[in-house]
């Protein structure tokens, strides 16, 4: 029972009782005085007009002063209470830098903001812990500006191919860079001079960019960097790809431009062993030296003074020469850091490019969830680093179904790679760093991998039952910018959420076992009964409270009738991007086929389904599935606040906003919203579909009440 409940029924108890002990009390009086006789004249005396104007005045003053005080202990008390309690259990279930708010009297504005400081000070501590378990240093700027600089130089070997990876023109710098003249000639393959892998890799990331419309808002449009070798493996090259896109954006070829890092390399890499054997090399025989001197000063057998003198050097210079390798070995790793070209790309295009290979060529399966992430980094090694993991857990585990995912930390992106079962011996992972990766260029191992993106590696356990192996890397240097739009007004036709509700053992199922498809919509205008019709669709799937980012469906939707500016402004979605795509009535059955008999989850979805139930007679579909809406179960879990728009929500949730105003991006976000919402509702008893939406059907009626105040 809810606690402003209890308090209710507490104090209503007390002025019932309140109220008979009043009339008790005054029975008790007029009995007393009919036995003294001063009742002896009754036809002058009236009882029941004493006990009225007496016994009723006491019984409703006490019931005025119980309700008084009710409503007092209510807003001081009852109200701040379970506003703290909510934002708590936000803080400890969802997200770590959420606040208890509190805007009522001042009371107890004290305690929230002790709760609010502790709450700060654990999120402090798990970032200080998560920062302990990352070597993330300051990345040398000029390095870094400096090899963007030689990329956009004139002087680089420039080849354009087609999709068949036939040369189609080159320059002379090209010839000298690639140390070859008879070979590289027109209508020739490209991968007869240069390795296969960073190629074909860097051109499927290009394209899935392109393919989802990406590169309209990516920092780098349709480029991409990489590293790669001849096939000869003597040269090592640093190279940056441009696609050629023709009608309708589709590739018709790519540009590559090549500069030759070999000797940058090869002096790196003596650099890398001069240093190696500074730190490593001479730490052992410095710390003897140290130990042999502590000995010494603990076992005198000279003189005390020369004894003291002796001791004295010895410890000076052994603990010189101890912090001079400390500072040399930070050092070493700024700098062969520094020095790798790095580029910005999305999570989900390199992990399903590690998915898409293994799938082709073992009988590991590998699933990429959670939310996309940017992170900056070598695309190619990070691929190859990826597979290679898996493949060697796998190996060592005989496991062959594995999720691949990208999660964002305060200050780093994650990499993880989870299975069932058990975590591996860091002792074993570290074994397997010094092999060199398959297809690497320049002979790369893991180990070089990690130094090059100054990670590391680790293996531990997120949750009963599951393993993973985490590796943490810079986040993406794209600039996320808050939008400036104001957000979609809520829309409610409170006929259109009861008609899906379930029964049976669906109502009864546990809402973490229940496979869900969050969508969107992006329309004309947000009137669909005066005209407005649909420009995208999209969706994202749900499995065992994994986001499937390789599971999505998005769709372009021809509206037959010209988009506002306004709603251009919103979604970006102009009359010559929709063009010539399908109308609505043939994308809704392919959507309908994709959801299947999942739940369905929204953001203020009566609006969405407002759309494609206008559109159910034409298309010749039915979207009867039962349907959960994140806002109604946000004003559920945050009753305290008036602020449900997914901005908001997904600022509460911790759920980074990318891509808003996207039919994509906002189902991916709502989607991250909901799977952190799951927790919360747990905790607060809400733990099947049936009481799910119970909760919104009754925040439902919430908003028709205030609707008809």
């Amino acid at each position: 029972m809810k606690l402003r409940l209890v308090f209710a029924l507490a104090f209503a108890a007390f002025a019932m009782v309140a109220v008979a002990v009043v009339f008790a009390s005054l029975w008790l009086v007029f009995d007393e005085m009919a036995l003294r006789g001063e009742l002896a004249n009754p036809e002058t005396f009236n009882p029941w007009s004493y006990l009225t104007s007496h016994g009723a005045s006491a019984g409703f003053f006490l019931v005025a002063m119980t309700a008084a005080a009710w409503s007092f202990f209510d807003l001081l008390v009852a109200l701040p209470l379970t506003s703290l309690t909510r934002g708590l259990l936000t803080a400890l279930h969802a997200n770590p830098d959420h606040e208890a708010q509190h805007e009522g009297p001042t009371q107890l504005s004290q305690l929230f903001r002790a709760t609010n400081e502790m709450l700060r000070r654990l999120a402090a501590h798990r970032r200080d812990l998560l920062q302990s378990t990352a070597t993330a240093t300051a990345r040398v700027e000029e390095q870094k500006s400096r090899l963007e600089a030689i990329l956009m130089d004139l002087q680089e070997g420039v080849v354009v191919c087609n999709l068949n990876n036939q040369v189609m023109l080159y320059n002379q710098y090209a010839l000298k860079i690639l140390r070859v003249t008879g070979e590289l000639g027109l209508g020739r393959s490209l991968f007869a001079m240069v390795s296969r892998d960073p190629i074909s890799n860097a051109f499927r990331c290009l394209r899935l960019r392109v393919a989802q419309g990406r590169h309209h808002q990516h920092p780098t449009g349709a480029t991409t960097r990489f590293v790669c070798a001849t096939t000869d493996g003597r040269y090592t090259l640093h190279a940056q790809m441009t696609l050629i896109l023709g009608v309708e954006e589709l590739p018709t070829g790519y540009v590559v431009t090549f500069n030759d890092i070999t000797k940058e390399l090869a002096t790196l890499g003596k650099r890398d062993r001069l240093l190696r054997e500074a730190t490593d090399g001479l730490r052992p025989p410095v710390a003897n030296l140290r130990a042999a001197a502590e000995t010494r000063a603990t076992h005198p057998d000279m003189d005390a003074t020369a004894q003291q003198a002796f001791e004295a050097v010895i410890l000076k210079e052994s603990v010189l020469i101890s912090a001079t390798l400390d500072r040399l070995a930070r050092e070493y790793h700024n700098v062969i850091t520094g020095y790798w070209p790095m580029s910005n790309d999305l999570s989900t295009t390199l992990l399903e490019l590690v998915a898409q290979r293994l799938t082709d060529s073992s009988d590991i399966a590998v699933t990429v969830v959670q939310l996309p992430q940017w992170l900056y980094g070598d695309s190619h090694s990070v691929i190859s680093l990826s597979e290679y993991l898996i493949r060697r857990i796998s190996a060592q585990t005989s496991i062959k179904a594995f999720d691949i995912g990208a999660e964002a930390g305060p200050r780093q992106i994650y990499i993880d790679i989870v299975w069932r079962g058990d975590p591996l011996p860091s002792g074993l992972l570290d074994g397997w760093l010094d092999t060199v990766l398959p297809g690497a260029p320049g002979g790369l191992t893991a180990r070089d991998v990690l130094d090059h993106h100054q990670s590391e590696i680790w293996s531990d356990r997120p949750s009963d039952g599951l393993a993973r192996v985490r590796v943490p890397l810079p986040p993406g240097q794209v600039v996320q910018t808050e939008s400036e739009l104001p957000p979609r007004p809520e829309f409610y036709d409170f006929s259109l959420l009861p008609r899906t509700e379930p029964s049976g053992d669906l109502a009864e199922r546990p809402l973490k076992s229940l496979d869900y498809v969050v969508f969107d919509l992006e329309t004309t205008g947000l009137k669909p009964s005066a005209g407005d019709e649909i420009v995208s669709i999209a969706g994202v799937r749900i499995v065992n409270g994994r986001i499937l980012t390789g599971e999505t469906f998005d769709r372009l939707v021809d509206p037959g009738r010209p988009i506002s500016r306004n709603s251009i402004r919103f979604h970006g979605i102009t009359d010559d991007m929709v063009r010539g795509k399908p109308p609505a009535h043939l994308v809704l059955p392919q959507f309908r086929q994709f959801v299947g008999d999942a739940v369905l989850v929204a953001h203020d979805a009566a609006f969405d389904l407002k759309f494609i139930e206008m559109k159910e007679a034409e298309s010749g579909i039915i979207l009867d599935n039962p349907v959960l809406d994140t806002l109604l179960l946000s004003v559920f879990l945050h009753s305290h606040t008036p602020d449900h728009h997914l901005d908001a929500v997904a600022e509460r949730f911790g759920v980074r906003v990318s891509g808003r105003h996207t039919a994509l991006g906002d189902a991916l976000v709502t989607a991250g919203v909901f799977v952190r919402m799951l927790e919360l509702l747990e905790n607060l008893e809400v733990t099947t579909l049936g009481q799910a939406i119970a909760v919104s059907a009754k925040m439902i009626e919430a908003k028709e009440r205030q609707k008809q105040l």
